[in-house]
């Protein structure tokens, strides 16, 4: 129980409104924020679970075998990623029906829940029980963790198991009963995505420290032979995929440096490369965050050394004394991953939860020290106040790129209804996905097309017309696509109601690609035929994002 400005509240209580302010940033407008990078890239494959991206230079199995049956392995994993997060976006979509709000709500919850994990893994640690309370409060308004639990990316389901593994290695290390969770959790963390690896050579160097008797009993090792049964669907994946192709999935085969034919361009890959991290830290951290996890690395690093000084005979392990440690470990092996893979936002995360521990470390040997200096008081809460309005830039300042309103948009002229005439592919895997959704939606009056921008960004697209191509019935066609479609004839459009969607050099573009044939088919329509828009979606600065027009033969 604390007693604050006279007022006896209990810690519980505490932990509950930071939880709630924690809920209140990761839900607020949560499916009407918007539409941010890779989102789409995930939330269309996981809708069917359909390990495809509508690209002729990053293909995979459902393409290579097109007129063959698909062999069972291809359904363990993806061709770039492991397959859990995947599977639980698939499952929020069977719950709550296919939208950005349901792609969205698995990393959400993982937010929220890893807002807990982290005190309760840090409350054991400390002397002063508001420490674990203040770690616990710079997670839930932390920037990163914020943006991470918003947004339809790997990223928050990651952090929220790597804090479970985490949890259960320490109650391992007191208990080697538990190893059947510490064991179950890593394996969950390789499948949710290959980054959580940094992991092993954490707690190996941990144990090798403080607990060197780990290595001499049976159950590290039935936690780690579980952890690779559960990641066994990669491990068979890539066993076939190298049978098949002569290299392993496109992160192992880049890893490796095999040569992979069939994907000429490896979407993912192109990323901020390491000597970019500082200005990517200072993007997704407040400086005043990135100094006091200096002060606190740094106090971390003076604990370390004080006990490395002592003779190896009087070592003791006191309360907290590995604690710094740990994270420590932590920041070295996700630097040297970093070093590898690069400084991408979604890979900085990672460091956001050791971060906080060392500070939250700091703070509780300064409260152990100055426990009635009411100034460090004032410090904490000012910096956690400011903590928490750099949080809410994300709802000030992120750029509208009108693809949710767009979305929206069509969400509103279809109805939850498919065209009167089916989309077809001439991939019987991808038409028998076609179907299988299609049919399960009623029909509109009448046929429907939606013409689109090829200019548009593969993972706008994806989630804007390829999901209502397999998933709604709807038909859906790059402009050179349904220029080629209607060389057999305009005779089979008649009656279709024709949307084309242009887009502004403002909103997402592939960086990549820009083709001329949508602009020379806006001419077609407005000059030839004097066709004007029935809609413009406009965003950040009032700036015009798409403009859509509608018209029939």
């Amino acid at each position: 129980m604390f007693d604050i400005f006279g007022y006896k509240i209990k810690t519980p209580h505490i932990l509950i409104a930071i939880l709630l302010l924690g809920v209140l940033l990761r839900f607020w407008g949560l499916g009407s924020s918007e539409f941010f990078h890779d989102e789409g890239f995930y939330a269309f494959r996981s809708a069917g679970f359909l390990d495809y991206i509508q690209n002729e230079d990053q293909t995979t199995p459902i393409q290579w075998f097109k007129n063959t049956a698909l062999p069972k392995w291809t359904s363990l994993s993806f061709h770039d990623h492991p397959p859990l997060f995947f599977l639980v976006q698939n499952f929020f979509f069977k719950i709550f029906g296919i939208s950005l709000l349901a792609a969205r709500l698995p990393s959400a919850i993982a937010g929220v829940l890893a807002i807990y994990l982290v005190y309760a893994i840090s409350k054991d640690f400390f002397i002063n029980r508001i420490s674990g309370l203040i770690a616990a409060s710079l997670f839930a308004f932390s920037l990163i963790g914020v943006w991470a639990a918003r947004s339809s990316l790997i990223e928050s389901l990651q952090i929220f198991l790597i804090l479970l593994n985490i949890y259960y290695f320490f109650r391992f290390t007191k208990d080697e009963r538990h190893w059947k969770l510490f064991g179950l959790t890593l394996g969950l963390c390789f499948l949710t995505k290959y980054t959580g690896i940094f992991l092993v050579p954490v707690y190996a160097a941990y144990l090798l420290i403080f607990q060197r008797r780990s290595f001499t009993r049976r159950e590290l090792y039935f936690a780690l032979a579980l952890a690779a049964i559960i990641f066994s669907p990669v491990l068979i994946y890539n066993f076939y995929l190298w049978q098949t192709t002569g290299h392993f999935d496109l992160q192992f085969s880049y890893l490796f440096r095999q040569a992979a034919p069939e994907w000429r361009v490896s979407l993912g890959k192109t990323q901020d490369p390491f000597s970019e991290i500082i200005s990517n830290l200072s993007l997704m951290y407040s400086i005043p965050f990135l100094l006091v996890s200096l002060a606190g690395i740094g106090y971390a690093g003076y604990r370390a050394y004080d006990f490395w000084k002592q003779p190896t005979d009087r070592r003791k392990v006191l309360p907290g004394a590995n604690f710094p440690v740990f994270w420590l470990l932590n920041i070295v092996f996700i630097t040297l991953m970093l070093a590898a893979v690069g400084s991408a936002f979604r890979f900085i995360v990672l460091y956001a939860v050791p971060a906080i521990m060392l500070i939250a470390f700091l703070v509780d040997r300064l409260f152990s020290r100055f426990s009635r200096e009411v100034f460090l008081t004032i410090l904490i809460c000012l910096f956690l106040a400011y903590e928490l309005f750099f949080a809410t830039d994300i709802f000030r300042t992120f750029p509208d790129f009108g693809v949710v309103k767009l979305d929206n948009y069509f969400n509103s002229v279809f109805e939850g209804k498919r065209s009167l005439d089916l989309p077809a592919s001439s991939n019987p895997h991808l038409d028998k996905i076609i179907k299988s959704y299609a049919l399960k939606i009623p029909p509109a009056e009448k046929p429907v097309i939606i013409i689109y921008d090829g200019n548009i960004g593969l993972s706008p697209r994806l989630w804007l017309f390829a999901r209502r191509n397999y998933y709604e019935g709807i038909p859906a066609f790059n402009v050179d696509q349904f220029k080629n479609f209607l060389q057999s004839g305009v005779e089979r459009l008649q009656n279709y109601d024709i949307y084309f969607v242009k887009a502004s050099g403002s909103t997402i573009l592939n960086p990549l690609f820009h083709g001329s044939t949508a602009e020379e088919f806006e001419r077609f329509l407005t000059k030839d035929n004097n066709l004007t828009p029935v809609n413009q979606v406009y965003g950040y600065n009032n700036l015009l994002m798409f403009t859509v027009y509608k018209f029939s033969f």
